[in-house]
C-alpha cells in the first residue's frame, strides 16, 4: 500500500518566492526614503530661492535709493561746490524714497553732518526678520574726482530680536 504524504501548502513557497517578497519590501521601503528625501530637497531649494529673490529685489531698490542720493550729491556739488555740504543736508533732509513694495512706507535716511566725514544711511526691508542696511560716507567736494561717497556698509541685518531659548529637559 502506498502512502500518501500530505505536505502544507504553506512549505512549498520556496525561498525564490520569500527572496521576491525580501526585495519587494526593500524597494518599496527605498522607494519611500527616496521620495522623502527629494520632498525636502525641493522645500529647501524652494525657501532659498524666495530668500535670493528677496535679497535681490532689496538690493535693487538699495541700488535705486543710491542713485537718487547720487542724483542729489552732484547736482549739489555742481550748485555750490563752497558749501556742498550744506546744500547737500538741505537737500537730503527732505528726500523721501517711495519704496516699490506694496503697503510699506517710504524710506528715510539717517544723516549726521555732525563728523568731518558725513554719513547718509538708509535700510531697505527684505523680510519680516531681516534688511540691508546701507551707509555713505560723504568725501569732501574737493575731492570729487575720486567720486561723492565711499560705500562703508552694505549687509543683511536683523530686524528682529533673537530668542535663544535652547533649554533641554534631559532629567524629569
Amino acid at each position: 500500500m502506498e502512502s500518501k504524504k500530505k505536505s502544507a501548502p504553506f512549505v512549498n513557497i520556496g525561498s525564490s518566492s520569500l527572496l521576491v517578497i525580501f526585495l519587494v519590501l526593500c524597494l518599496v521601503t527605498f522607494a519611500t526614503l527616496s521620495l522623502s528625501s527629494a520632498q525636502s530637497d525641493y522645500k529647501f531649494s524652494k525657501r532659498l530661492a524666495d530668500r535670493r529673490t528677496d535679497y535681490y529685489t532689496a538690493a535693487n531698490e538699495a541700488e535705486e535709493i543710491l542713485d537718487a542720493i547720487d542724483a542729489v550729491l552732484t547736482e549739489s556739488y555742481e550748485a555750490s561746490q563752497s558749501t556742498y555740504y550744506h546744500e547737500v543736508q538741505r537737500r537730503l533732509s527732505d528726500f523721501t524714497f517711495e519704496n516699490a513694495k506694496q503697503g510699506e512706507n517710504s524710506t528715510e535716511l539717517e544723516l549726521d553732518f555732525s563728523t568731518d566725514s558725513p554719513t547718509v544711511a538708509y535700510t531697505v526691508p527684505i523680510s519680516e526678520k531681516q534688511a540691508l542696511s546701507v551707509i555713505l560716507t560723504l568725501v569732501p567736494g574737493k575731492n570729487a574726482d575720486e567720486g561723492l561717497y565711499k560705500i562703508r556698509e552694505w549687509k543683511v541685518v536683523s530686524t528682529k530680536e533673537w530668542s535663544g531659548d535652547d533649554t533641554l529637559n534631559l532629567i524629569q
